[in-house]
């Protein structure tokens, strides 16, 4: 992992956490001034519109992207801007690197909730009728 700018690790990381999303981004990047619409955006990155909607509600709320009328556009700027071109241009590089980032990060998250479950399970037991 040492191999990826902390600023493209930082947008791995969250707010592009899915390859979803990053090829919504990439598809975005090559778009004609990073606009495109939702129809393109399922044909270009052959995701179900059900995928391609979940995820632009999250890049929207991250201020990556903007809907409107059923177009999409890059809305990101200063150092977001300039760590999305770069991851995009490291994704189109080395796919493996930045896949094996992912994947990195989705077992991270699936340990930590395996660890609270986990944890959660020796916690305090709550007996019938009490108030806790």
């Amino acid at each position: 992992m040492s191999r990826v700018p902390p600023h493209i690790r930082r947008l791995l990381e969250s707010p592009l956490d899915s390859f979803e999303k990053l090829e919504i981004i990439r598809a975005l990047c090559h778009a004609t001034a990073g606009t495109s619409s939702v129809h393109v955006l399922t044909l270009t990155t052959e995701l179900p519109i059900q995928v391609i909607a979940q995820a632009l509600l999250e890049l929207g709320a991250a201020n990556i992207v903007a809907s409107s009328g059923g177009l999409v556009r890059l809305i990101a700027t200063g150092e977001d801007a300039v760590a999305i071109r770069d991851l995009v241009e490291l994704y189109e590089a080395d796919r493996a690197l930045v896949a094996q980032v992912l994947s990195e990060r989705s077992m991270d998250r699936i340990r930590g909730m395996a660890a609270r479950v986990f944890a959660e399970g020796f916690g305090p037991k709550k007996k019938p009728g009490d108030g806790r």
